[in-house]
């Protein structure tokens, strides 16, 4: 495939707008022939200095692995469920702590996407003001196509 999109990066959260974008670009994928990948993004945590000594003096590793919320967990159980059903194999399963947008664009970076699909929720006024908007700041710094499902 040469031009359009050949990699789409599908952020889920466990919400209703990012399932619904996971299914929208599976199906986007097949029809496009196009590589899918999906992320979840979890809270960057501050590990306990002691539980971190622990784990180094026991050959443990370094630091605690961060644990995913259980609806991202299973958002991405099934995204990967709908991308098969849609006849998609092989979507990468990827997970990343930080702030969203940022480790978003990042793995796409990373992996070579093209395109972000990411679900939004209906905010208007000061709620969007104060709260935000991860596919608008992602809109903001990227030059990639982004694909923006609602619910």
């Amino acid at each position: 495939m040469s031009g359009g999109i050949n990699h789409i990066l599908c952020g889920v959260d466990g919400s209703a707008p990012a399932c619904i974008a996971a299914e929208r670009a599976a199906n986007l994928a097949v029809a496009l022939g196009a590589r899918l990948s999906f992320v979840a993004v979890a809270r960057a945590i501050v590990p306990d200095e002691a539980l971190v000594g622990y784990m180094r003096d026991e050959g443990l590793g370094e630091a605690p692995v961060p644990l995913l919320p259980q609806a991202a967990e299973s958002c991405l159980d099934m995204a990967l469920t709908r991308a098969t059903d849609a006849g998609y194999t092989g979507a990468a399963r990827i997970v990343r702590t930080g702030k969203v947008a940022p480790a978003l664009m990042s793995v796409a970076d990373e992996i070579g996407a093209d395109a972000i699909a990411i679900g939004r929720h209906r905010r208007s006024g000061l709620r969007r003001a104060v709260v935000g908007s991860v596919a608008q700041e992602i809109a903001d710094r990227t030059s990639l196509t982004i694909l923006s499902y609602c619910c």
